[in-house]
């Protein structure tokens, strides 16, 4: 659909990933019931690690839809859950484990195998009787036809597990190692593993973990097992792989397991009461290399019994489909109920995906729209973009809805947020109400400090020459509910705007260089670029076919896309809202004379568009998959078809206009039935499919729409039919081999044995269900709208470079109180009172002011903004300029930890960029050894971007620090500050920390009770508890005793700023919320529902957080005198790094980065220094001097000195060289 059809000729075969695994609800409130799509899913390992969070927190149900467009992951995450929710005790966890994930098996384990599946075999007879089975309320499937395809799988695994006798099956086994050695050596030349690589799955410990981890995955794919190396009696093909294998798949690298676990516990020091420790781990009886598997498979072991515990409360559902094809079949069944929308199941064949009745039905209840859409994997492989626009609308409508796509940075090319959406990122996503969170708030808890310095390990190159990538999971959120106005009118705009939009667009996707003569390469579809038309359209209240019209006019007559325009014309215009091809008197098609009558004109009912069908005999299309010996075996190698009309006679060269392309084509293999015949309006076509596929010998079988007039007024005789295939090759090796690049088989479009015209392609009785059709239908069945004027309308307004520049906000005045004072002249003045919101308010003599809010889906600058004030017609507007993150970071300073209040109980605080953990399941480091957790002062130095790096050296260097001040910088030097000396790696160490401002005492302590290591997010966490002070609980006295108790214990005062302390209070709902293991209680008078905000208030003094986790902590949390009392006002809370996010600035220079990687690596001696700013000594104009007490702490100032004093004094011991004097 929206992405090329660059097809494998073998599908590939995922055993690993280097995505460790993630949990799918860490940004959903607790204890809410969540629905779950994974598009693309893989293996089951996501879902097994959410369910495994969720243990010990308030219960809910989870409902999965994993999608996935391979039969065989279906069949094989099946197979493992079902032995899971078995739980036999003749059943090894181990054999478990081998079976999932090894290429070679012992016997038993193989027999396995072959009982499961014949048993898997035996109740998948039909939806009825799967359902009606064990497993049938836990694990359910989507569609019928997923279900009859792995219930073929499961037939083939028992019949695949028969031939396991190594002395007389051996030669049985000879075609599954055939193919593991094509695979192996096709891809030797194409894998580029590395350190960084590996990176994810052992941070943040990568470092000293990277080189053991890759050096397991290369062994992995050498030897096909885990654990211990092979044995003798394990070399008997996996029947999970050996199938697929053996058929139509390749093996693709990595294939190790261990890439999908958080590994770093392995390598560090725990405490012996930690989850996740390995007895063996201190005794060093494991060597490193087993201490991985082993710590894997305890991690896999806890993630199996999760499930089983969650099962009754669990419900996975299946789809083996392509992805875009599932979104749009399930958009249109929540709109109409019907439960087919005209799209092919899969990649290629005519199998069109029709829902289940049973699922999603009247009676239904399989979810239609989700809490959280994950597409993290698929995004590797298709445009965010399509994502947004095909996936964004499946979105429940919610604060905490989101959608995960996998973003890649290069550190060379910072801020690169732009071209996330081919350079007009900024304008679309707030067209389509879609943002990245972490973009607006440039804060993210995830580190990738680990792929940063692996990227330079061992790496000769200068930061110069030297691009290095960093992969990073975004989450997209609704942009009404980030500015906290769930009630937001979308944002309008104008039509020659959008024209404009999606002609900067165009440009980028569609308008290419041809790399033949005549065939340009696409990196989209022309249906992406109307999808996005129709999408935008939409929600901004504009007329589509004015705006698909004048683009269609605009992309023919600029000369930089004229050429590539009209061949794509014929596939552009079939996506017209109007379906008009005559658009204008510049698209007129002239007739050509001829005196043939096609069939089709027979028909009593012609559509707008016709399919047409064409056979290429197998001698013509085998040429294709041939390749020279260098590139490798030619199994797997992608192939984009294209379908071509040609309108000339053969004596002449066809123009432009007289050749039109049509990349969105499907095929398959197999012969063509007839049925009906040709000029009747009945007439079908059926395709009886081969099953060998690429390795058969039947005829392929393409079919692609057109638009009816395009055949009409240009059929004849000489009309030409083509289909155009093509090697998606690499030039440096195949050079320009045009043989081997790709060719076109030809055919007239008259030839009625080879080329069927038809109305539908075959298969379907509709065509296709397209992003314009689902935006009509909801148009068209929607409630009659309210025809009064909006309070509030939003108008974006585009500068010359077809980006938006500002927003102007309309406010229509409807209070009677404020009309009257609109029209008494009374003056108005603006306020903006957060990066989203600029108060209008009233300034009446002798009365109360009255505020009116007027709320932009963006952030805004007041500075710079145009009102205008109607008294008359009594509306106001406010034209405020766009903040960009990267351009004006000040306006965004104290948008960093951000948490959203829903008014209602059953939806608590959503928090926005701070993913939720489970700090009871986090393994707990041992601080004792300061060695083994130095790793972490370079963890949380990198919090400091290189703009804030920068302004840290200004503060250092300005006399006052009220100039070069900033609440972030602050905020995040607290957070240092925090975790050194908690962990004792800097200036002493305790767990006790209070925030003052000024001489006005203790503002709320905080109380570190362990350091947890978490890998999931490459970081680590503090596991502490808050202590806001209240005038309320200061004056009841009940703290009286502990306060005074508190002055004889080591605690460390943190002087923080009135904007720093705002930001702190503004922090801890999230730092709260992330980690909760209770429930809000409306009922019992929550004060986030009472007053109806988060935090409760900011005013010195008052509540902070609600009453509800107050006293909610584990036993022994911290050992103080007097905690008892304390405890019961204090709530557990969170605390993590907080880094920059890649979208918006440059997170660490390229010449440090290798230069912290060469320190860590001990390729480079470690530079000194300075201990507060980071300041090298190497720097130009750089003069570091000791601390004269303890003659070991180095500064580059006296003012660097004075500031880390805090944390150095707890420290600094005098010399032992004033002794001696």
């Amino acid at each position: 659909m929206h992405t090329p059809r660059f097809i494998e000729t073998a599908t590939p075969l995922h055993v690993g990933s280097f995505d460790p695994a993630v949990s799918l609800t860490e940004d959903l409130p607790k204890e809410v019931d969540a629905d779950i799509l994974l598009l693309g899913c893989g293996d089951v390992r996501n879902i097994l690690y959410t369910i495994f969070v969720e243990r010990g927190l308030p219960e809910r149900k989870l409902d999965f839809t994993a999608c996935d467009v391979d039969e065989y992951v279906i069949a094989r995450n099946v197979l493992l859950l079902t032995i899971l929710l078995d739980n036999e005790e003749a059943v090894s966890l181990r054999q478990t484990w081998h079976i999932y994930y090894d290429l070679y098996l012992e016997n038993h384990d193989v027999l396995l195998v072959e009982n499961q599946a014949k048993k898997l075999y035996e109740l998948s007879q039909s939806l009825q009787t799967w359902q009606a089975s064990p497993y049938g309320t836990t694990l359910r499937f989507c569609d019928e036809k997923t279900l009859l395809l792995v219930h073929d799988i499961w037939a083939k695994y028992a019949q695949q597990a028969r031939w396991r006798d190594p002395g007389a099956d051996r030669d049985r086994w000879a075609l599954f190692r055939d193919r593991l050695r094509d695979a192996k050596t096709k891809q030797s030349h194409a894998r580029q593993a590395t350190r960084q690589s590996v990176s994810r799955s052992c941070a943040p410990l990568a470092m000293q973990m990277a080189n053991d981890l890759l050096s397991l995955t290369e062994e992995h794919w050498e030897l096909g097992v885990s654990g211990n190396p092979r044995t003798a009696s394990q070399e008997i093909p996996n029947p999970i792989f050996a199938v697929p294998l053996t058929t139509l798949s390749e093996l693709k690298y990595p294939t190790n397991p261990l890439l999908g676990f958080h590994l770093a516990v392995a390598q560090a020091e725990l405490t012996e009461l930690s989850p996740l420790y390995l007895e063996q781990q201190d005794s060093g009886s494991l060597q490193d290399r087993h201490r991985l598997f082993e710590m894997a498979f305890l991690q896999f072991r806890n993630w199996a019994e999760a499930f089983v515990e969650a099962a009754p409360r669990t419900t996975v559902r299946f789809t083996a489909s392509e992805c875009f094809a599932f979104c749009y079949t399930l958009r249109y069944n929540s709109k109409t109920g019907e439960t087919c929308a005209h799209h092919y199941r899969g990649k290629h064949g005519f199998d069109v995906l029709r829902l289940a009745d049973s699922e999603y039905g009247v009676n239904g209840s399989a979810p239609r729209r989700f809490d959280a859409v994950d597409a993290s994997a698929f995004s590797r492989h298709v445009s965010i973009l399509d994502l947004l626009v095909s996936a964004g609308p499946l979105l429940k409508d919610t604060a905490s809805s989101t959608l995960y796509t996998a973003c890649r940075h290069h550190m060379n090319n910072p801020g690169n947020f732009e071209e996330l959406l081919h350079g007009h990122s900024t304008t679309i996503s707030l067209l389509l109400g879609l943002v990245p969170a972490e973009y607006w708030t440039n804060a993210k808890a995830v580190s990738t400090a680990d792929q940063v310095l692996t990227a330079w390990a061992g790496d000769q190159e200068t930061p110069e020459t030297k691009d290095a990538v960093l992969w990073s999971r975004t989450a997209w959120r609704q942009s009404k509910h980030m500015v906290g106005c769930p009630s937001l009118p979308s944002l309008h705009a104008e039509v020659l705007d959008l024209v404009n939009l999606l002609f900067g667009v165009y440009s980028t996707t569609l308008s290419k260089i041809p790399v033949s003569e005549d065939i340009p390469v696409l990196p989209h579809e022309p249906i992406a670029i109307a999808a996005l038309m129709h999408s935008i359209c939409d929600r901004a209240g504009v007329d589509s076919a004015q705006v698909w019209d004048n683009f269609l006019l605009r992309i023919k007559n600029d000369a930089s896309t004229k050429d590539t325009a009209l061949r794509l014309l014929g596939a552009l215009t079939m996506h017209s809202p109007t379906l008009n091809y005559q658009l204008s008197s510049g698209f007129a098609i002239a007739e050509a004379e001829s005196t043939t009558v096609p069939a089709f004109r027979k028909w009593s009912t012609i559509l707008d568009t016709l399919a047409i069908t064409m056979v290429v005999p197998p001698e013509l299309w085998k040429r294709l998959i041939r390749f020279p010996a260098q590139a490798g075996p030619g199994r797997g190698s992608p192939i984009e078809i294209i379908g071509r009309l040609r309108f000339h006679t053969p004596d002449a060269s066809p123009t432009a206009d007289e050749d039109s392309l049509y990349h969105e084509t499907h095929f398959s293999f197999g012969t063509v039935e007839k049925r009906g015949s040709p000029d009747q309006d009945d007439f079908t076509i059926y395709v009886r499919e081969d099953e060998a596929g690429w390795n058969g010998t039947s005829p392929m079988v393409i079919s692609y729409h057109v638009p009816t007039e395009y055949v009409r007024a240009r059929y004849s005789p000489a009309t030409i039919c083509f289909s155009s295939l093509r090697l998606a090759y690499d030039r440096t090796i195949l050079g320009n081999d045009t043989e081997l690049a790709g060719w076109a088989h030809e055919a007239p479009l008259h030839d009625e044995e080879h080329v069927f015209i038809t109305k539908y392609q075959p298969g379907k009785v509709g065509r296709g269900i397209t992003e314009g059709m689902l935006r009509s239908i909801r148009d068209s069945t929607g409630s009659a709208q309210d025809i009064s004027p909006p309070e509030t309308s939003l108008t974006a307004d585009f500068g010359p470079s077809g980006d938006i520049v500002s927003i102007t906000g309309r406010l229509n005045i409807t209070s009677a109180d404020a009309r009257q004072m609109l029209s008494d002249k009374i003056p108005l003045r603006l306020k903006q009172v957060s990066p989203f919101t600029i108060d209008i308010i009233f300034v009446p003599p002798k009365r109360d002011l009255l505020r009116i809010p007027l709320t932009f889906p963006a952030p805004v600058l007041q500075d710079g903004s145009k009102s205008r004030i109607a008294r008359k017609s009594c509306y106001i507007e406010i034209t405020a300029p766009l903040a960009e993150p990267s351009a004006h970071p000040a306006i965004l300073e104290t948008y960093l930890l951000h948490a959203i209040n829903n008014p209602s109980p059953q939806q608590p605080p959503s928090t926005v960029n701070i993913p939720h953990i489970n700090l009871d399941a986090l393994p707990i480091l041992s601080l004792s050894d300061k060695g083994r957790i130095r790793f972490m002062t370079t963890l949380t130095s990198l919090m400091f971007s290189t703009r804030e790096r920068r302004l840290r050296e200004a503060q250092a260097s300005a006399s006052s620090r009220k100039a070069v001040s900033s609440a972030r910088l602050d905020f995040k030097e607290s957070l240092f500050t925090i975790f050194m000396l908690s962990s004792g790696l800097q200036g002493g160490e305790t767990g006790l920390f209070a925030l003052t401002r000024g001489s006005e005492g203790i503002h709320m302590l905080l109380f570190v009770s362990a350091i947890r290591l978490d890998g999931a997010h490459g970081g680590v966490v503090l596991d502490a508890a808050v202590l806001p002070f209240t005038k309320k609980l200061i004056a009841s006295g009940e703290l009286a005793e502990f306060l005074i108790l508190l002055r004889t214990l080591e605690c460390c005062t943190l002087t923080v700023g009135e904007e720093e302390l705002a930001l702190w209070k503004r922090a801890l709902p999230a730092l709260a919320e992330r980690c909760r293991t209770w429930s809000h209680n409306g009922e019992a008078g929550c004060e986030y529902y009472e007053k109806g905000r988060v935090p409760v208030s900011l005013a010195d003094g008052d509540q902070v957080l609600c009453k509800c986790g107050q006293g909610k902590l584990p036993d022994t949390f911290v050992s103080l005198p007097e905690w008892e009392t304390a405890a019961k006002y204090a709530t557990r809370v969170a605390i993590s790094p907080l880094y920059a996010s890649a979208l918006v600035e440059e997170l660490i220079e390229p010449g440090l980065a290798k230069e912290v990687a060469e320190e860590m690596t001990g390729r480079k001696l470690a530079v000194k220094r300075c201990r507060n700013c980071g300041k090298a000594e190497t720097e130009e104009g750089v003069k570091l001097k000791k601390c004269l007490r303890c003659l070991e702490v180095l500064y580059c100032s006296a003012q660097c000195q004075k500031r880390d004093w805090a944390k150095h004094r707890m420290e600094c011991e005098e010399s032992e060289v004033y002794s001696k004097e």
